[in-house]
């Protein structure tokens, strides 16, 4: 299978972001897409630590 579902909703979910980033920025809530663009990298380090944090097979290597 070339796109597994998890590439599938991460692809929806950052084609989502920057839909909503452009559409606040659009109406004038120019602090929504910037919180938008300061906030989703950070969270996404968050995760990204958490999960090499927890993963068992990852703590073997």
């Amino acid at each position: 299978m070339l796109f597994t579902p998890t590439i599938i909703i991460a692809g929806g979910t950052m084609l989502a972001i920057a839909l909503l980033d452009k559409t606040a920025e659009a109406y004038g809530f120019q602090g929504l897409g910037l919180t938008l663009r300061i906030l989703v990298p950070i969270v996404a380090m968050i995760a990204g630590v958490y999960f090499l944090e927890t993963n068992a097979i990852l703590r073997w290597l």
